[in-house]
């Protein structure tokens, strides 16, 4: 390769570049004449008609029933009160992990399946994980406290496990 097409080249894709960039600042930088501007709105014959004024509050009580981002699609002051009962009906302790000064639990969702891992001090659904034990984990909440324990290993239901 000589360097005469080498240089040829590179100029063309400096060249390329400085049109590309051109292209993206002229907009940017307001020397844009307009062309590509939508029109303002007519007001006549033709306009659209304006919009509706939203309806009375109460119109919308749906939205608020069940509002869409909700894993439960209730609000959060309906859902279930965070008693012991509520969360220990909804998780199941799976495993402990403590090394050192170190403390680990393996949570699972009943219903769901989904396991979450645990610290002291971490938060699951409104309690807070106070203490790693051996066997259980004892969690708190404005409601009370609450314990997740660990199956044991001779429970005659398999379905506790």
């Amino acid at each position: 390769m000589s360097a005469a097409p080498r240089s040829l080249r590179t100029l063309a894709l400096v060249a390329a570049n400085l049109a590309i960039a051109a292209l993206i600042a002229v907009p940017l930088l307001g020397g844009d004449s307009g062309a590509g501007r939508a029109a303002a709105p007519q007001h006549g014959a033709n306009a659209p008609p304006p919009l509706a004024p939203l309806g009375p509050f109460v119109a919308y009580a749906a939205t608020i029933e069940r509002p869409l981002f909700s894993p439960t699609r209730r609000p959060a002051s309906l859902a279930a009160a965070p008693g012991a009962a509520a969360i220990e009906g909804r998780y199941r302790l799976q495993g402990l992990v403590i090394a050192g000064t170190a403390r680990h639990a393996l949570v699972t969702e009943i219903a769901g399946g989904r396991t979450r891992e645990l610290g002291e001090g971490d938060a699951l659904e409104g309690w807070t994980v106070t203490r790693i034990e051996q066997d259980r984990v004892m969690l708190t909440s404005p409601a009370g406290e609450a314990m997740l324990a660990l199956p044991s290993a001779a429970s005659p239901d398999p379905a506790k496990r």
